[in-house]
């Protein structure tokens, strides 16, 4: 009995710890996915920004010619 009772406390210790590092890795996911995203609009916004200045350049160019 005595020995059941330890391996009983050694699987609950275990399952608590691997909770915790599921619990640390998963919010260290989610703090990565963030920073993705984040880059990812950043990205979005200078995309946008560079088709609009490419697309002033051409007006400028197209009146030049004309």
């Amino acid at each position: 009995m005595k020995k059941l009772s330890m391996l009983v406390l050694a699987v609950v210790c275990i399952t608590i710890i691997s909770c915790r590092e599921s619990k640390k890795e998963q919010e260290e996911v989610e703090a990565t996915l963030e920073k993705i995203e984040t880059v990812e609009k950043e990205l979005d916004e200078t995309n946008e920004e560079l088709n609009n200045k490419a697309k002033e350049a051409e007006d400028a160019l197209n009146e030049l010619d004309n």
